[in-house]
């Protein structure tokens, strides 16, 4: 038996409208074990896809078992966690080194392929394997830079649920996001977040209050992903939970700087300016 792990990521910018993303790991985990025998029924098409064709590229077999810390389509990265978590368990099943961008190119290819994705999200990818807060371009499925966050963040899993994705919609938001984006990579997080936020709850139809209500204590906050779900980080920032309540269930959970695994992370990564 061998098992790989990966974390969840909470966003900063949502790379769906402009094609760069920033992320953020969290330390919630996802663990896949690949176990000698058959395979077995699958929890769902998305994941048998994935399996498949990861167990396909590779030439392996085996059954495996998925658990997870991560709610489904929480807006927190749950998919590409568990593809990460099993290219890593792959990986190790067949002796190979972890190579990060090797990892992660995979992840986003499959992604796509599979249905889980519109862009490979490979800024969510990135920050599951590596931790960290990672700045990323999707499209060239590389790397501007990656940095370390420290403390603890906020995570608001709502009482609604995610809305259908209107692509268009989303796309026509191109330049704020964008503008959100520069922001981000200036090291304005607080602001990054409330613009990227701002764009994404229009085009969602999802409520915009809960970022209003902890950005008004001061802290960096957001919308996450398509959404559900809401994260937030800074000082003093279990003081979110008295606004946050009233929306829904509140968890805090730490802000992860280390790989998930031992992983080789090699200078074709980044982008080379």
């Amino acid at each position: 038996m061998v098992e790989g792990k990966a974390f969840a990521a909470g966003t900063i910018v949502n790379a769906l409208a402009a094609l760069k993303g920033v992320a953020f790991a969290l330390n919630l985990k996802t663990r896949v074990r690949i176990i000698p025998g058959k395979e077995g029924d699958f929890e769902s098409r998305a994941l048998e896809c994935v399996v498949k064709k990861v167990f396909r590229s590779l030439n392996i077999d085996g059954k495996v078992k998925v658990e997870s810390e991560i709610p489904r389509r929480s807006g927190l990265g749950s998919s590409s966690a568990v593809v990460n978590a099993l290219m890593c368990a792959a990986y190790k099943y067949l002796n190979k080194e972890l190579e990060a961008h090797s990892i992660l190119r995979a992840n986003a290819r499959i992604s796509l392929e599979c249905g889980m994705s519109y862009t490979g999200a490979f800024d969510d990818a990135s920050a599951s394997l590596l931790g960290g807060v990672v700045f990323s371009d999707n499209a060239k499925m590389k790397l501007f830079k990656r940095e370390s966050l420290e403390g603890k963040a906020a995570i608001l899993i709502p009482a609604w649920e995610r809305k259908n994705v209107d692509l268009k919609k989303i796309r026509e938001r191109r330049e704020e996001v964008e503008r959100a984006f520069k922001l981000a990579m200036e090291g304005k997080l607080r602001e990054a977040m409330y613009v990227n936020s701002y764009e994404y709850c229009r085009a969602l139809n999802l409520p915009f209050e809960p970022v209003v209500a902890a950005y008004n204590l001061g802290l960096n906050a957001g919308l996450s992903g398509n959404g559900p779900s809401y994260v937030a980080f800074g000082e003093n920032v279990e003081d979110v939970k008295s606004v946050w309540e009233s929306f829904g269930k509140v968890i805090f959970v730490d802000i992860v700087n280390v790989p998930a695994e031992d992983v080789k992370i090699s200078g074709s990564l980044f982008i080379q300016t």
